[in-house]
């Protein structure tokens, strides 16, 4: 959809963040999925999202089953995963759906490891985790924008703050490094960071990122503020990229089904008014309902 057009256009792309650990629930694994399925469902269907992030343990088979449940119930959509797994045992991974019908996945697998490979020179501990962030490149069909995309997910346990606060920032330099390499327009990423992101801020307001973490407060009724839970989950833009709203759509989904909130955002970019005139019709859809910063 094209939002403004004069000489330069603003066009739309939206997104859908969701860490799928069960966290402390009775629930069995099949019930918990098929209520996942059906946030799923529910969320394609009224916000249409072009890419989703996800995070943490969750079988292969019901990952499946959210592909299906994105192309099923947006339509025209074919959605494909590009994901890392973290685990093999508790297939904890990283994850990045996305609508083949409106983005081209171009391979940076090479790029990716060039990068980490330049940085392990000079720190041969540098970003050690890497599977804990998937990269994806990935090209408008029609119009040609090149957009970064990352999901992550920070490590939780066995670090504390100031160790995971170095494990985040060498994310931000393996992020810029592959960026230099690969020339994106945009970058975007989902992340469960497992990190309070205010005091991040602030203890590195000297510091410049690839990237702005999309800082927000949990509203009133949620059942993680009720809880006095932290805020781990977080959208990251490069400058390019402008939020619709000034906080994400905070979806208040049981913590029996989803041990965090699932967040959804809408973000303008600029492009040329000849690059909008051939793109208005293939780009992304977004609803009147973003607006509404809580769903229930």
């Amino acid at each position: 959809v094209t939002v403004s057009c004069q000489e330069i256009c603003f066009l739309m792309i939206s997104a859908l963040c969701i860490n799928l650990g069960k966290g402390k629930t009775e629930l069995h694994e099949p019930e918990r999925s098929s209520k996942i399925d059906d946030f799923v469902q529910n969320v394609a269907s009224e916000y249409k999202p072009d890419i989703v992030f996800s995070q943490d343990a969750y079988a292969t088979k019901h990952l499946e089953k959210i592909t299906t449940n994105l192309s099923n119930n947006i339509e025209g959509s074919r959605f494909v995963l590009k994901k890392n797994v973290i685990n093999e045992n508790t297939k904890d991974h990283v994850g990045i759906f996305l609508n083949e019908k409106i983005y081209q996945i171009i391979d940076i697998e090479n790029e990716c490891r060039k990068v980490l490979e330049n940085k392990r020179v000079a720190n041969a501990d540098f970003f050690n985790e890497d599977k804990r962030a998937v990269l994806v490149l990935a090209k408008t069909i029609i119009g040609g924008q090149k957009f970064l995309l990352s999901s992550f997910h920070a490590k939780k346990n066995k670090i504390n703050d100031l160790q995971r606060e170095k494990h985040i920032i060498e994310f931000f330099s393996y992020l810029e490094g592959v960026a230099e390499h690969v020339k994106p327009d945009h970058i975007l990423v989902g992340s469960d960071t497992n990190h309070r992101m205010k005091l991040f801020e602030r203890r590195t307001k000297t510091k410049t990122f690839c990237v702005k973490v999309l800082l927000y407060d949990y509203p009133e009724n949620c059942e993680r503020k009720i809880k006095e839970r932290n805020v781990y989950d977080f959208f990251m833009v490069s400058p390019g990229l402008i939020p619709t709203s000034a906080d994400p759509v905070v979806f208040n989904v049981d913590p029996a089904i989803l041990d965090h909130h699932p967040l959804f955002m809408s973000f303008e970019y600029p492009v040329s008014n000849t690059t909008s005139n051939t793109t208005s019709n293939t780009t992304s859809n977004t609803t009147s309902n973003t607006t509404s910063n809580t769903t229930s």
